[in-house]
């Protein structure tokens, strides 16, 4: 499971931002929705599609689910020995992209998905050539998260911690996706960035690595009580009414309005929506009292 609204319209950039799947590649799959299955989008406005939560999320899971089940058949480049040096182009065309601009965004882009040169070279004009070792190209793919690695997730995907663990215990996002139901630690990184757990807005630590990379840390009390409240959420309507008492309620109480925020009131109420629901709801609230 991913947002809470089931009956939230999502665009293609927000499914891109939510799901991981690219505007294009959506597009090709709703193209050929005869073979792909792509459900109808539940809204359609001139050229933009909309799909809701709960159409389009059960859809992505059973593809990717068959996608993962495909066997594998590795690019002829990735063979040979590990020491071999692989350019970025070869690079590219041994995962399956026909120019380099994925792999350069990549490396640009997203710090640490993708790791570094093992070799760097200077031409004489300035430009920099960046190389590969075969064994670096390897390890990646069968560690890589998402669709794109086809080995079975048993052998690397880390265990759900039980719930009923130390509660103080800090957990780092590896640990808590499976126990809000995201596949991959990245999926649910970029549901907090986009305000869909604004719950999990304010990390309890942030460890920094020797690499300058840092990493969010949570309580496991924070997380389980997030997941039991996903898993008990009422419907849209429903918690549209709570999110409304609940910000007029903190707004009346509170001695300064400005501290009545989004990520205050998502900790005090987990599960009961975005980061933009709670933003409504504030408002919503504020006008009701300045009104009455």
């Amino acid at each position: 499971m991913t947002g809470t609204d089931e009956n939230e319209l999502l665009d293609a950039k927000q499914i891109h931002e939510e799901f991981g799947l690219s505007p294009s590649r959506l597009s090709e799959l709703y193209r050929d929705r005869e073979v792909t299955l792509c459900p109808e989008p539940d809204e359609v406005k001139g050229r933009q599609r909309r799909w809701k939560r709960g159409t389009i999320r059960p859809f992505l899971v059973s593809y990717r689910k068959a996608k993962t089940a495909q066997p594998s058949v590795r690019h002829t480049l990735l063979t040979g020995p590990r020491d071999r040096l692989m350019s970025t182009s070869d690079v590219s065309k041994a995962l399956g992209h026909k120019r380099t601009v994925t792999l350069h965004g990549w490396l640009q882009n997203r710090p640490a998905y993708f790791p570094e040169p093992d070799v760097v070279e200077t031409t004489e004009g300035g430009r920099l050539r960046r190389f590969w070792h075969l064994g670096t190209v390897l390890d990646w793919i069968d560690q890589r998260p998402g669709p794109g690695n086809t080995q079975s997730k048993a052998r690397t995907q880390a265990a759900a911690p039980v719930e009923d663990g130390e509660p103080e215990e800090l957990l780092d996002t590896k640990q808590a996706a499976p126990m809000l139901g995201y596949s991959s630690h990245l999926e649910l990184n970029r549901a907090i960035a986009r305000g869909i757990l604004p719950e999990l807005a304010r990390p309890d630590e942030v460890v920094r690595s020797e690499r300058g990379l840092t990493s969010n840390r949570y309580k496991r009390r924070r997380v389980v009580a997030l997941a039991r409240a996903r898993q008990q959420a009422p419907t849209s309507s429903e918690l549209s009414k709570h999110r409304l008492e609940a910000a007029a309620q903190a707004l009346r109480e509170a001695a300064d309005p400005a501290a009545v925020t989004v990520e205050v009131l998502a900790e005090a109420h987990p599960g009961h929506g975005s980061a933009t629901a709670w933003k409504k709801a504030i408002d919503e609230a504020l006008r009701a009292i300045q009104e009455g």
